[in-house]
């Protein structure tokens, strides 16, 4: 099994497609540091009134892509389906029309091969997604004091997600937040993995997720439970929005179930050959 994750990691890594994704996510993160992050560190004190407690020093939470302020950032969201079924979900119909799975599946179990290609698919897609955010929030935070007021200038009210933990401890706050979207980019990732076993067609396959996206953003918006509008993934990906741990737990529940259902056993079933 750990052979053939790693094989499968390794494959996944080497694959231009990969860097192809990280590439555009990249350059709309280096893109939102040149005309936000770097002209606020030029004048970090631009419009600070000491006497006015709701014009403060420029902060690094405050400029950085994850606000959500920027047209950079609204465009990535809308892009993350895509980006992160690039790197390599639709590799396991490659490999089954090339014959490679042939190779794995007479050498160890198809359960292994299909377990190695839906974590690999996982961690490219976390990686596509949480690269760039991390790489603009680490630029930030080092050319920009990371300072927090509570004043309503940041994207995480008292509604969000661990609001607590940002105006105690930012940077950890961060830190799970990432590790959070991580897990939520694999699995938006695995969606075109599942769809490769209902259709065979790879240009489908890898559109799917941003279908099934847009599809969901126009019904969950409309509907009065909050929990349920946030599940909506431009919202759910959004760290500007008021997202809550329902609307998270719901989406990871439902596309591990569907992976399980759809992708394992439904890849059990299919002949190989």
């Amino acid at each position: 099994m750990k052979v053939m994750i790693k094989t499968e990691l390794e494959r996944a890594f080497k694959s231009w497609s990969l860097w192809l994704a990280l590439i555009i996510g990249m350059g709309l993160s280096i893109a939102q540091i040149i005309t936000r992050i770097i002209p606020a560190a030029m004048n970090p004190l631009m419009g600070y009134m000491p006497d006015n407690a709701t014009l403060m020093p420029i902060s690094a939470f405050q400029v950085w892509i994850g606000n959500g302020v920027s047209f950079e950032y609204s465009l990535f969201i809308r892009l993350i389906p895509i980006l992160a079924a690039m790197p390599y979900a639709v590799t396991y119909l490659s490999d089954i029309k090339s014959g490679i799975i042939k190779n794995y599946v007479t050498r160890t179990a198809k359960f292994k091969y299909l377990a190695a290609k839906y974590i690999a698919v996982f961690v490219t897609g976390g990686v596509v997604v949480v690269m760039p955010l991390l790489i603009n929030y680490l630029t930030a935070i080092t050319i920009l004091p990371s300072l927090v007021w509570p004043v309503g200038v940041f994207a995480s009210s008292p509604k969000s997600i661990w609001s607590a933990i940002f105006y105690t401890h930012p940077h950890i706050y961060m830190i799970m937040y990432m590790i959070l979207l991580f897990v939520c980019g694999g699995l938006m990732g695995t969606i075109a993995l599942i769809v490769s076993n209902i259709v065979n067609n790879r240009f489908v396959a890898i559109l799917a997720p941003y279908i099934i996206t847009e599809f969901a953003n126009a019904i969950l918006r409309m509907s009065d439970k909050k929990w349920l509008r946030g599940i909506a993934p431009t919202k759910l990906f959004n760290m500007a929005q008021t997202n809550t741990g329902a609307s998270f737990i719901v989406y990871i529940a439902v596309l591990l179930i569907l992976g399980v259902v759809v992708y394992f056993i439904g890849g059990l079933k299919h002949e190989t050959y």
